[in-house]
This record gives structure tokens, C-alpha cells and sequence, in this order.
């Protein structure tokens, strides 16, 4: 298994990508801690989790903890209790993110700071706290973070998000930069249009009606699988020197960016 032994820290893993991550981590062998601000939600991940194990005959070792990623006191308090849960971290994956769609002109200021403070704060000071038990236990490790393709390219309608992802791109880049000499890689999976809850809500909420596979080459939605695989991917030893990198997952559709 390729993270037999590891243990995990998976934000936002109530529903969609994280939930996927989790799985895909547990059927390699990981311990995992889901993190989310939904509680019910987060417990009825965790058993789905155990029960997809045991389909397996596998004994799936998953724990819950409850946080709402825009506290900063929050963020430390979980992260505390996740290290001692599993006593330490080998692998911490900042998944957590919102997305809004409106105009530029009209993002009030509250949730600028509301979309920066889960999508970009939050991954900052959790892999902070995290790094630095890593590196006082002597743990060499993995952190992966979600970016976006829409933090590698502007998109409309998304500015508040497009900026939170950009500075996780240019974040985990400096953290690889910075980590490395302590054996911590550090990358990113930079998604393009995904089948997930979110994916879903925004096409609802939006007056605009979307195409979101009309550029895209692969000419379909990404499974949330396939991002989960790219994150397993980063967080285990096959990617043992791959660091400061940003995996695209997008069908081909930031390629396809002069087809007009």
C-alpha cells in the first residue's frame, strides 16, 4: 500500500474532492483525520469511509474534527488536536475551500476577507503549525494543497477566488522552497471543472448559464476520483522528488486557452 503507516490531515472533507481524498487515501493504507466545519456532514463522511473499507475487508482507521477554517483560533485548536489524535502528522492536505461567482464591482469587502481567510489564510497557518511539529519531531513529510486552475489563469465573475487561488500556487512554492532542507515536500493540484457539490451550487446560484466543457479538450466533467488520485499521487513516496510543483487537472483546458 502506497501510504501504509502515514498518517493524514484532510481539510474539507465532509463532502466532494476531500471526501474523495480520504477514501482513496484509507484504501492505501493511511490513518486519516477529516476536518470540517459541517458536523453532521463530517461524521456521515467518516462512515462512509469505514463502510467502503470494510467492503474491502479493510479496517479503516478515520477520526473527525469539527473547525471552522475562517478562526484563526479555531485552525490551531484542531490542529492540536489532530497531531495528538494519531500522535503526528505525516501528511497534511489543505483542501478547505469557497467559491462565490459576481461581478468584480460588486464583492463586498466581508466576503473578499471570508473567501481569503478559508481558501488562502487558513492553508497558510495550518501548514505552518504543521511544518513546524514536522520539523521539531523529525518527521519529513508531505503537504498538499488545493489550488485551482483559475489561480493559474483569470476567470470572470470569481475575482476573490482567482486571487485566493493564485496565492496558493506562489504559497506552496515558497513553502517547498523553504521546507525542503527539513525533507517536507510540498505541491499543489490545481483542478479545472469538476463533477462536485460545489461545482453544482455555483451553476445553480449563477444567472449565467455555463459551458464549462466547451474549451475544455476531454469535452466532460473531471471525476473527483481523478483529482484524488493526483493528490495521492504528490502525498506518497512516488513523488519523493517532486517538490514546489502545481499539478494540473483540467481535461486540457488551460491548454486549449488560444482555440477562440
Amino acid at each position: 500500500m502506497r501510504l501504509q503507516g502515514k498518517r493524514a490531515l484532510i481539510t474539507g472533507s465532509a463532502r466532494g474532492i476531500g471526501q474523495g481524498i480520504a477514501a482513496a487515501f484509507v484504501q492505501e493504507g493511511a490513518s486519516v483525520i477529516l476536518l470540517d466545519y459541517r458536523a453532521d456532514q463530517l461524521e456521515a463522511s467518516a462512515e462512509r469511509i469505514r463502510r467502503q473499507a470494510m467492503d474491502r475487508g479493510q479496517v479503516a482507521h478515520v477520526a473527525t474534527v469539527v473547525c471552522d477554517l475562517s478562526s484563526s483560533v479555531q485552525v490551531e485548536r484542531a490542529a492540536e488536536t489532530a497531531w495528538a489524535y494519531w500522535g503526528g502528522i505525516d501528511i497534511l492536505v489543505n483542501n478547505a475551500g469557497i467559491a462565490t461567482r459576481e461581478s468584480f464591482v460588486d464583492i463586498p469587502l466581508s466576503r473578499w476577507q471570508q473567501v481569503i481567510n478559508i481558501n488562502l489564510n487558513a492553508t497558510f497557518q495550518l501548514s505552518q503549525w504543521v511544518a513546524k511539529m514536522m520539523i521539531a519531531n523529525g518527521i519529513g513529510g508531505s503537504i498538499v494543497n488545493m489550488a485551482s486552475k483559475n489561480g493559474l489563469a483569470g476567470s470572470a465573475l470569481l475575482a476573490h477566488y482567482n486571487a485566493s487561488k493564485g496565492g496558493v500556487v506562489l504559497l506552496t512554492q515558497s513553502m517547498a522552497v523553504d521546507l525542503a532542507q527539513n525533507n517536507i515536500r510540498v505541491n499543489a493540484v490545481a483542478p479545472g471543472f469538476i463533477d462536485t457539490p460545489l461545482d453544482r451550487e455555483l451553476k445553480e446560484k449563477s444567472e449565467v448559464t455555463l459551458s464549462l466543457t466547451e474549451r475544455t479538450p476531454m469535452r466532460r466533467l473531471g471525476t473527483i476520483e481523478e483529482v484524488a488520485n493526483a493528490f495521492l499521487f504528490l502525498a506518497s513516496d512516488e513523488a519523493s522528488y517532486i517538490t514546489g510543483t502545481t499539478l494540473v487537472v483540467d481535461g486540457g483546458h488551460l491548454a486549449n486557452a488560444c482555440d477562440l
